[in-house]
């Protein structure tokens, strides 16, 4: 099996040797990493000649913005099987992939692999993420996955595409890994979370007074609702949609923050009535 890696990068040197150093001590060598660079500078190319010796590596400028976006632009590039998201700021453990391919060998029915992410050194990460293993479902999606932490076994089906409304760079900035898992769930795809398999990443800090960039990640949230809900037909997905706006309501009353808040309970909303396939 060879497992193809598509990193879509942007503003991001000194993070990427990280990255860069931990897929040259992999001890799984079938794999490729698919570059598709947003950036104007040409940095990241000049970094990656210093590792395609070390591994197979495909890139690819971009003139066009968006996470999503560039995802399906890598996707169409790959030539593995099995497939992973890395960010340009992560960090593989050294048997991240072993661990990812031996599985897929071991479970033929499975044909999605999760994991849990941390800040190196750290008991904590970007989220809240089970610590138990145990079976991706359409309820637990949010806590067993992570753009970084999902591989998806393809092994000659037809692959499926991130809706490019969705994520970072796009219309409703998130929700596009848990609405890609969510897409491969009622597809009839099978998953499994291991909370003892890490791959690190340093923890991003809420930033309460930056509140496009809260409204823009409300945006997705709510329009990822909209798509569960309305169009795959999960109707009790909606309990999460109102425990959001709830946590947001009452963020407006009793903290500091309530400009953060208010934008956070719009953007959810209006993702929410605005989003169409």
């Amino acid at each position: 099996m060879k497992v193809s890696l598509i990193m879509p990068t942007i503003n991001v040197i000194d993070e990427l040797v990280l990255f860069l150093e931990s897929l040259a001590r992999q001890t799984f060598k079938d794999f490729e990493l698919v570059v598709v660079d947003q950036n104007e500078h040409d940095e990241v190319f000049k970094i990656l000649k210093r590792y395609e010796k070390l591994f197979d590596i495909k890139y690819t400028k971009s003139e066009e913005k968006g996470l999503s976006l560039n995802r399906n632009k890598g996707l169409i590039l790959r030539k593995g099987e099995i497939v992973g998201f890395p960010d340009d700021d992560c960090e593989y453990a050294d048997d991240t992939l072993e661990k990812v391919v031996s599985f897929f060998e071991r479970k033929k029915n499975y044909k999605i692999y999760s994991c849990r992410t941390l800040e190196r050194g750290k008991d904590y990460g970007t989220g809240v993420m089970e610590t138990k293993d145990m079976n991706i479902t359409p309820d637990n999606v949010d806590v067993t996955v992570k753009s970084i932490t999902f591989f998806v076994n393809y092994d000659g089906d037809e692959i499926i595409l991130f809706d490019e409304q969705l994520g970072v760079g796009a219309i409703y900035g998130s929700g596009e890994e848990t609405d890609y898992v969510l897409t491969l769930l009622h597809k009839g795809y099978k998953g499994r979370y291991f909370a003892n398999d890490i791959i690190f990443h340093p923890a991003k800090k809420g930033n309460y007074d930056d509140l496009t960039r809260a409204y823009n990640y409300a945006l997705g949230f709510g329009a990822l609702v909209k798509k569960e809900v309305k169009y795959r037909k999960n109707k009790m997905y909606i309990f999460k949609y109102w425990k959001k706006l709830f946590r947001s309501f009452v963020g407006m009353l009793i903290t500091k923050n309530k400009a953060y808040h208010r934008a956070v309970l719009k953007g959810r909303r209006e993702g929410y009535k605005k989003y169409k396939i």
